[in-house]
């Protein structure tokens, strides 16, 4: 997994995610969007809200 800094509160105050960069995570095969990058590497972009569980 790669993350970004979390997201603001209605107060701009950063809100961290559960997540860190390296973690194994499971989801739904239907969660998020998926996209080709430049150098032709698969990508899936998705939502906290979409995680089932963090495996590592």
């Amino acid at each position: 997994v790669a993350v970004g800094p979390g997201h603001l509160d209605e107060e701009g105050k950063r809100i961290p995610l559960p997540v860190s960069t390296g973690n194994s995570v499971l989801y739904s095969k239907y969660a998020g969007a998926e996209f080709k990058g430049a150098d032709g590497t698969n990508y899936i972009v998705l939502r906290v809200s979409d995680l089932m569980a963090i495996l590592s």
